[in-house]
């Protein structure tokens, strides 16, 4: 049976491990995409070549899905910028990356959207 004498710790306290333990003392993510609300995706087919912490084995498994980091940085309750160093370690050993958008070069012509539209309404 636990009395309040034998409980040294609560959820007011705080994490039992402080951030910069996470994030081996770094407190700055190389310079990368990791905005707050960047989507970051795992790389397909990417298997980590060393051993990864909690936190980062956690992140690799909720970026099986595109997710921002918003919701990273949410879901395991820890500040931006320790999820944005995480984020970097993982980017930079092949793991996780930002999809880019298109961009404007690639985007469809007028002549394939309206050929697009004709297909359409000949539906």
């Amino acid at each position: 049976m636990t009395t309040t004498e034998d409980v040294w710790y609560d959820a007011e306290a705080g994490p039992l491990v402080r951030l910069y333990a996470i994030t081996g003392g770094r407190t700055e993510a190389a310079q990368g995409d990791f905005t707050l609300n960047a989507i970051v995706q795992r790389v397909p087919g990417s298997q980590p070549g060393g051993e990864l912490s909690h936190e980062q084995r956690t992140i690799l498994e909720l970026t099986e899905k595109p997710v921002s980091v918003s919701e990273i940085a949410a879901r395991l309750g820890l500040p931006l910028g320790t999820v944005r160093v995480l984020l970097s370690d993982l980017r930079d050993d092949g793991l996780v990356a930002v999809p880019r958008s298109r961009d404007a070069a690639e985007a469809p012509t007028m002549l394939q959207l309206q050929q697009l539209l004709n297909g359409l309404n000949a539906l």
